[in-house]
Order: structure tokens, then sequence, then C-alpha cells
């Protein structure tokens, strides 16, 4: 529809997989790696997760175009299958005889497997996967040789996979898994290459003013958190809409145009607006219900306030207990000021001020007492000595507003590309799950800490951390932030005491290194190191993390 208009030969942001249209961002190279590894190595069990729309089948596809051309291959892409029809599709794959590929002729399948060198099992969307057909693929995994598994077996699936595995049935399963991996969603500099990359496949030539401006990108991203089918699908929608409505270039108005549009098609609801994804200020109508409620709470504690103010109590001065007659009360030229809890009369003067006696002693504590203790005076000070004709006057000086105490802290503008993880391991030299849980403390209207936009205002609370020298072990390092933090956080869920730590190498070049484990003494890290390398973290090597000033 649009490809003319826009100079494109093809349709660029199609959700169906294209190898023509393969971008391979660091996440899903990183992800190609551990397959490919894990082939050569015959490894027996790789496990490959991430989130819908994160590039899985692009992955699988590149995969398999790199497999040797003779290689016996099984790809499943149904989890829905029953045993006897995986070892019908392994059997014919090898070359095993129609009658026989069943399990009851399973060695049958090992001496073949180890005629031809082995094949390759490949199951796509994995976390459909029952206990029954989980517990099938272990079983082919025991075909081996004394040095290497003979079929080599990739799980590609969604979060729910892991899950699944951490099952007390899997165990024997989870302990084979030799390779694991979780494809991080792309990080916004990642969204903007991902587009271009495929406007230059589709045929797209530059000119003088970008097809998808800055801002644009920017909404793309606030939006969509870097997945790629969801990429494609906002793009698609955004470029439909611009052709019907004439404009050549795409603008942040017309992306978040698009998205309420979206949005409001999933909605539950029928007539009427809906509220945008983007636009998460709008509250829904649960929300809106708690604003009210919140309004009407602290109108009450208002009213409740003027009268706690303005009527007197038992043991407190107030305006109304200073002397102040009301109109019907018959005015002499002696004016009482009243103290506490009794009168004090003062001398007559009926032309000059009167001066307030001394107040009464008084164990008087606490911030409610000093805040009433003040206005009084002031009052005293304002009362004047009235003559038999006049009618009192009433000065009320309200009490002084307190203002409450700022955190110290600083506030941080997001520009793109960065993440509260990375701004929070910049200013303090490191990030946990004790800074992370400050921040989220005091930015209560940031819900979801990976999702901000450019132009975002983030408060960095101060936190206390004590300059000493401490000793970690280092399991891993990455250039992205987002990498690191995936593992990071699968760490913790694991009930590891992780940390992120920035730092440059001899190049000048940003690392993101992941520790576990805090210690005084390098030789506590070093024991420690020993054993994170029996428990399979192959890269643990104890660091001096922080130095005393």
């Amino acid at each position: 529809m649009y490809r003319n208009y826009f100079g494109l030969k093809l349709k660029p942001f199609s959700i169906t997989p294209d190898p023509r249209f393969l971008y391979m961002s660091p996440g899903h190279k990183e992800a190609l790696a551990h397959l490919l590894y894990g082939l050569k190595e015959a490894s027996g069990f790789v496990v490959i997760t991430g989130e819908v729309g994160t590039g899985k089948t692009t992955i699988l596809n590149a995969f398999l175009l790199k497999l040797p051309p003779r290689m016996p291959k099984v790809v499943v892409k149904n989890p829905h299958l029953r045993p006897e029809n995986l070892y019908y599709l392994l059997g014919e794959a090898i070359g095993v005889p129609e009658e026989k590929r069943s399990r009851d002729y399973i060695q049958n399948f090992e001496d073949r497997l180890k005629e031809i060198g082995g094949a390759v099992l490949i199951v796509d969307e994995s976390q459909g996967l029952s206990l029954e057909m989980l517990e099938e693929v272990r079983l082919l995994s025991n075909l081996e040789t004394t040095n290497e598994k003979l079929v080599q077996i990739m799980l590609l699936g969604q979060q729910e996979l892991n899950e699944k595995l951490r099952s007390p049935q899997l165990r024997q399963l989870k302990q084979r898994i030799g390779i694991k991996y979780h494809i991080p969603p792309l990080d916004s500099n990642e969204t903007k290459d991902y587009i271009d990359h495929r406007l230059r496949v589709a045929g797209y030539e530059p000119r003088e003013k970008p097809l998808f401006t800055v801002s644009a990108h920017s909404e793309i991203y606030r939006y969509t958190k870097g997945f790629p089918r969801l990429i494609n699908i906002v793009c698609d929608s955004v470029l439909i809409a611009a052709y019907t409505e004439n404009h050549k270039q795409i603008t942040a108005q017309m992306v978040r145009k698009v998205v309420s549009e979206l949005e409001s098609t999933y909605s539950p609801k029928t007539g009427g607006k809906h509220s945008p994804v983007l636009k998460p200020q709008r509250q829904g109508p649960g929300r809106e219900w708690l604003v009210r409620a919140a309004y009407l709470g602290i109108l009450i504690l208002a009213v409740a306030g003027g009268i706690w103010f303005f009527i007197p109590g038992s043991n407190e001065r107030t305006p109304s207990a200073i002397g102040l007659d009301s109109p019907d009360r018959p005015v002499s030229g002696k004016v009482e000021v009243t103290g506490q809890r009794e009168a004090t009369p003062t001398q007559e003067a009926p032309d000059a001020p009167v001066e307030p006696p001394a107040p009464e002693e008084k164990d008087v504590s606490g911030e409610r007492a000093a805040a009433i203790q003040k206005p009084v005076e002031k009052v005293v000070q304002e009362k004047v000595v009235l003559k038999d004709e006049e009618e009192p006057v009433r000065h009320v000086i309200p009490p002084p507003l307190m203002e409450p105490e700022m955190p110290q802290g600083t506030v941080v503008v997001v520009v793109p590309g960065d993440t509260v993880a990375q701004l929070a391991a910049d200013y303090y030299g490191r990030f946990d799950s004790e800074i992370l849980r400050a921040v989220k403390q005091a930015n209560p209207d940031l819900r979801n800490v990976d999702l901000i936009y450019e132009g975002q205002k983030i408060f960095l609370p101060q936190v206390n951390i004590a300059p000493q020298v401490i000793y970690s072990v280092s399991v891993a390092s990455y250039h992205s932030m987002n990498e690191a933090k995936a593992v990071f956080l699968d760490l913790i869920g694991k009930g590891y005491q992780a940390t992120i730590y920035p730092y440059l190498d001899d190049n000048r070049n940003t690392w993101y290194r992941i520790t576990i484990g805090t210690f005084m003494a390098r030789q506590d890290a070093i024991d420690y190191s020993r054993e994170l390398l029996d428990k399979g973290f192959f890269y643990a090597k104890p660091v001096k993390v922080s130095t005393e000033e």
C-alpha cells in the first residue's frame, strides 16, 4: 500500500520472519553463539529463553542456516507432541526403517546415530512441552558415546520454560543443561538501528529529512520496550497512517496517535476514549476513584486541622483564649489577657498598647506545642487596648507552614539509551538490590524501572556507602547494561548476593562487571571463587572492587 509512496521495494516491517531482514543485535549474536558452541562441544542440552517477540524464531532460522548440510536434524515447532510422534520424526531424520521408529527399538536408534555421527533435536516454543514430553526428551540425551552426546537437544522458549524446569519432577533434566542464555530486548539505540536496518533492506534511500524523527524513535521504544515484533507492528501501522494522511515524515505525535489506536483496539471497553499506554498519567476508573478518595481524605484532614486550631483544648493556648471578647460582651477600659488556664489582669492604660505578661512556665514539648505557642505571642503583640465605645478587632495569624525536610541526592534527566540500572551504577559506582530498592522508594511514580523515557527526571537519593577495601568474586562482564542486568536479576532470583560494578578497560571502553559476595579479606574471596567454580561459574575470580579514599 505505502511502498511506492515512500520509495520502498519491499514491505519493511512484516511480522513473519524473513531471512533478508535478519538483524542480529548483540543479544541475538550472543544467543546464536551459545547454540553453535553447544553444537560444537556436544554439551547435550542448550536452553535459550526470551520474552514474547524478542526474536527467538529469527535466531533459530539463523542457526539452521549454519548447520552442516548433511547433519540430520529434527525441528519441532508444535510443542503439543506425543512421545510416539517424537520417535517417528527422529527415526525418519536418521534413516531408521519406518516399522522401527518407536521407543521399543531404542537400540536401533543408538546404533544408527553412532554410524552417522549424531543428530540435532530443536524444539521451539518448548515452554508448551508437557512434563511427560520433557522427561522423554531427557531420556534421548542418554544416547551417547564415551566422548559425546549422540543427540544435541536445543530448547527455545519463553520465560515460563525456566519456571517449568524448576519443577522437582525435572531435576534430572535441569542438571544436564550445559548452556543457558536469556535473550534481552533491544535497548533504545538498538531499536533505532533495527528500524534503519529494515528500511535499508526494503530499499529506502536516505533523504535530507529522515523518515523517522529522533523523537519518533524514542516514542516507539517507550511503547515497544525493544521487542522486535512490537516494533514491526507499530512501524507498519504508523507508515500506513502517514500514507493515508499524506505525510512524508513520521513524528512522535503520529506514533502516539497510532499507539493509542492500537491500545483501544484491545481495550475491553466499547465506545468512548481509551487510555493509551504511552500516557501513564491518565488513570483508569479504579485509579481515578483512589485519587478522589485521597483528595477527600486530605480535605477532611484540613477541616479537622482547622477545628483543632481554632477550638481550645484543656491544656493548649489558642487564639480564642487570649481575651478576644465577642461583640455582645460589654467592654470596659480594663482588658484581660487569658493565659493557658486562667486569666491574668493587666494594668489599665486606655491610650497605650498593653504589654503582655510573661507566660507561665509549663512543660511543653513536641512540634505541636511549638507550633501553637508561636502564633499566640504574635496575636498578643498585635492586641491593642480598646476604648469603651469600640468593638474588639480580631487579628489571627495562622501558624507558619513547616517545610518538609528534603532528602539529599541528585536529579538526573534521562537521555536516549539510559536505564535506571546504568544511571545508578554511574552515580553510586555500583548497582545492587539495596540501591534498586532505594531508587524505587525515592521515585514512587516510577512503576516500571525498565521503562523510562527521554526527558524524564529520576531522583537518585543519597546512599551511605562507607569507603573501605572490599573484595568480591567476578563471574561475568558485559558491554551492555541490559545483558548485565538480566544476569544480575537471574542471580538475585537464585539467592546470590550479586552486584554490578562499571569499569573502564585500557581502551577506555565501559564494561559492567557482575560480582557475587562481599568480603573484607582477599583470602575469603579466593575461597568463595573456588566454590563458585565447582558450581559451574567458569569465569569466577576474586577482585578488589573498592578502596579507601
